[in-house]
């Protein structure tokens, strides 16, 4: 009895595998690919926001507006606009121009305490949109600026930074 239950079993996998079509795979495998590449192109890429720390803004930068916006992708266009603030409790991020840009939110002294928060950050097609908020605090006894600066790769071309309705492009050079 078992000798017969083994060989049921065996012709019935045998007629399964059979049956196996390979080219019913390759048409499957094609339809899953070309759904994924569309899918890739109509969704937006959510790239990891990491933010820099230990650095501030140079004394000289010169303010127009309430904001300044920068992208810099070399060491000596960032020596331009900050330090170190290195002190014996904080790190300070490592920069690495081969492998990333820095781009910053710097917004003007003054003489309330605000921090600098990012809301949303995306990239698409070579672009990233950085949505933020600046939230103010007490008044102080001192000015000073917020300041927020960030990593970003070196495929985006452009930066859009978005608060409320108001956005600032900028291109990276």
């Amino acid at each position: 009895m078992k000798l017969k239950n083994v060989f049921v079993l065996a012709v019935i996998m045998g007629v399964l595998f059979a049956c196996d079509n390979p080219q019913k795979k390759k048409e499957a495998q094609k339809t899953n690919e070309q759904t994924m590449k569309k899918t890739e192109q109509t969704t937006t890429t959510v790239t990891r926001f990491e933010e820099l720390k230990g650095y501030f803004v140079n004394n000289d930068v010169v303010f127009d507006k309430d904001y300044k916006f920068v992208v810099v992708s070399n060491n000596e266009d960032f020596d331009k606009y900050f330090g170190i603030a290195k002190t014996m409790g904080n790190e300070i991020s490592e920069l690495n121009f081969e492998k990333f840009n820095v781009a910053g939110i710097l917004s003007k002294p003054s003489n309330r305490a605000n921090k600098i928060e990012v809301t949303t950050y995306t990239s698409k097609k070579g672009k990233t949109s950085v949505g933020f908020i600046d939230k103010v605090g007490d008044e102080q006894n001192f000015t000073s600026g917020a300041l927020l600066l960030f990593k970003i790769p070196k495929s985006i071309i452009s930066v859009d930074f978005v608060s409320g309705s108001a956005t600032v492009n900028v291109e990276v050079e």
